[in-house]
């Protein structure tokens, strides 16, 4: 399999780049009237300040958030606030009337209206026609993307037999954002999606890119994203392998072992598409992992138990720290990320993803070893080789088991173990009641069909777009 090589200081100029940088006039018009000038729009990837754990990874029981101003308990006491409904799973308290904004949302809808830009003054713009075709061709594969994060927050779990009947978001396709926008089902907010990720259109795209840039492979693998949500199974295997025939490159952390210093770049070859959650030259800082999640550790693990801020090896130094962890969330055990050499890929997509989006779909067909193979294919990279053993399972229950562990650790930071616990919620075999245990507190228990696995919109999509209503 053929592996990226990136250009590290082309990548870092575009990753400075935003949309807002842009010149824009009012009501939707642009002045953008040259291809050239359309493409530097795709040219983003520090598009939010949102975080993952400031919602979604603590709903997955895989983080208490990040703030250090009060404990978790102490947070839990606050009582009417959105973060003490994610910790304590209190369906009581009206998130709704607390989300007056939501800065995900909003940053992700900026980004879709530039898109729309591309797609609709690219035919006329001044420029050379291949080019039209494919900046055009991008924006559509980004446009399903990032359709793809919203619905997965904000609206329910797809299924086939009843996404007609269940609320959707706005699937935005134009660039005039006086208009008001409509509130789709959620079967119709897919059919677009796999609308804008056509082969025709991936077929365009370039062989090679850097990582704020999309090409074939990175396409394929947000295709295969997106139906694997669908739990398409059998078509998401045939993306993934496509887009792992174009990179196949693992992050390799053995060198941990020797430099005890865990560097993960935004350029490296393991990214398939690299969307910042923050500034683009800081790291997903101060997760506070929950005693749950630490339990899934395997022992062993390159990252918990020899990697160092800064490498320099001393009790209390640990990149996961369990002294700041105690700290700042008031719990024994718990740990927090400390090291900016750090930038986890929170929004887009990695080898490893795309890796285990594969094995599970090996799994499902009862291909049980194949799927396993590789998982440990990643894992060989994650664990001390005196202490990693092989995953081998007997049956499907097994097999998903030891995939299921093994993938929450590799993606923490990352939206993925949201959306796959609230897949798995939507199936009989895999429908899990998590169990929070917060000392100086109490026990509190998620179910799978809570509210809560849906975020609520902010109050002025309702305001101003009277087709929408939350879809809780």
């Amino acid at each position: 399999m053929k592996s990226y090589k990136f250009l590290t200081a082309a990548v870092a100029g575009l990753l400075f780049l935003n949309s807002c940088d842009l010149e824009m006039v009012p009501k939707g018009q642009t002045t953008l009237d040259s291809t050239v000038e359309l493409e530097y729009i795709l040219n983003t990837a520090n598009y939010s300040q949102s975080k993952p754990f400031y919602n979604i990874t603590v709903i997955a029981n895989e983080s208490y958030g990040d703030d250090y101003s009060s404990n978790v308990a102490g947070r839990i006491a606050k009582k009417n606030t959105l973060m003490a409904a994610y910790l304590s799973y209190d369906e009581t308290i009206d998130r709704a009337a607390l989300t007056a904004s939501d800065r995900f949302y909003t940053d992700t809808y900026k980004l879709i209206f530039g898109l729309n830009v591309i797609i609709g003054k690219a035919p006329g713009s001044d420029g050379e026609d291949a080019l039209k075709q494919r900046i055009m061709a991008e924006a559509r594969v980004e446009r399903a993307y990032y359709h793809f994060l919203i619905a997965g927050i904000y609206a329910a779990q797809y299924d086939k037999d009843t996404a007609a009947d269940k609320g959707g978001i706005a699937y935005v396709t134009d660039y005039n954002n006086e208009l008001e926008k409509t509130q789709l089902p959620l079967d119709k907010v897919y059919e677009l999606m796999l609308e804008d990720l056509d082969d025709s259109y991936i077929a365009v795209l370039p062989e090679r890119s850097n990582v704020v840039r999309l090409n074939k492979y990175s396409a394929y693998a947000i295709k295969a994203r997106v139906l694997f949500q669908m739990k398409n199974y059998s078509e998401a295997l045939t993306y993934a392998l496509k887009a792992l025939e174009g990179n196949s490159s693992i992050e390799d952390r053995m060198y941990i072992l020797d430099t005890h210093r865990w560097i993960l770049k935004a350029d490296s070859p393991n990214n398939f598409w690299y969307i910042s959650p923050q500034s683009t030259n800081a790291s997903v800082n101060y997760s506070q992992l929950t005693l749950e999640t630490i339990a899934k550790v395997e022992p062993g693990d390159l990252t918990f138990d020899y990697a160092y801020a800064n490498g320099r090896v001393a009790a209390g130094n640990e990149v996961f720290n369990a002294r700041y962890g105690q700290m700042d969330s008031g719990i024994t055990g718990c740990r927090e990320l400390t090291s900016y050499d750090v930038q986890t890929n929170s929004w887009g997509l990695t080898v490893e993803r795309i890796m285990y989006l594969a094995a599970e779909c090996y799994i499902r067909a009862n291909e049980i070893q194949k799927g396993l193979d590789l998982v440990n294919q990643v894992r060989k990279f994650r664990i001390h080789p005196d202490q990693y053993r092989d995953f081998a399972a007997s049956n499907v229950k097994e097999a998903m088991a030891l995939l299921q562990q093994a993938k929450f650790i590799e993606n923490l930071s990352t939206y993925e173990n949201f959306f796959d616990l609230k897949r798995w919620n939507s199936e009989a075999d895999y429908r899990q009641t998590i169990t929070r245990e917060v000392p100086g507190s109490g026990t509190y228990t998620l179910t799978p069909d809570s509210p809560l696995w849906i975020m609520p919109f902010p109050s002025s999509v309702l305001e101003y777009n009277t087709s929408f209503k939350q879809n809780y």
